[in-house]
């Protein structure tokens, strides 16, 4: 997780220091109301930590090229972000009318030990059953999750 908010953290910054090139006045606007969003989400756990690091990338990328496009052409939604997959799903789907709405993704559950030593990591299986993947270290080494 701190390696998440680490990344979330520069990114924010990048997009601070990028930000103010965006040629359009509504674009700098949707900027910052993007980075507040992400800043009001939780850093408790692992899924919003990810959550709020897929969207400052995505934010990143497109501040240092000077052009918003995609979910920050618009407001921030008032509840619970989708995960970007989800919603760039649904705006290709917006697009493209033949294509089907993406609905919820199937969960992810992941879990570290307090120590660093043990991680469990399961996927549903499109079909039925369940992908579980786990991992422990000897005393002394810590797990890392890539």
């Amino acid at each position: 997780m701190a390696r998440e908010s680490e990344e979330y953290k520069n990114a924010i910054k990048d997009i601070a220091s990028h930000s103010h090139q965006l040629e359009s006045p509504f674009d700098r606007v949707r900027c910052v109301e993007w980075c507040r969003k992400l800043a009001g989400l939780s850093d408790e756990d692992l899924e919003s930590c990810k959550l709020k690091n897929e969207y400052a990338q995505f934010l990143r990328i497109q501040a240092r090229h000077k052009f918003l496009h995609g979910p920050f052409t618009s407001p921030p939604p008032d509840g619970q972000l989708s995960t970007l997959s989800e919603c760039l799903g649904n705006l290709m789907a917006q697009q493209i009318p033949y294509l089907p709405r993406v609905g919820p993704l199937c969960p992810v559950i992941h879990h570290k030990s307090p120590d660093g030593r043990a991680y469990v990591s399961t996927k549903q299986i499109p079909g039925g059953g369940v992908f579980c993947y786990m991992a422990v270290s000897p005393d002394g080494l810590k797990c890392t999750i890539k």
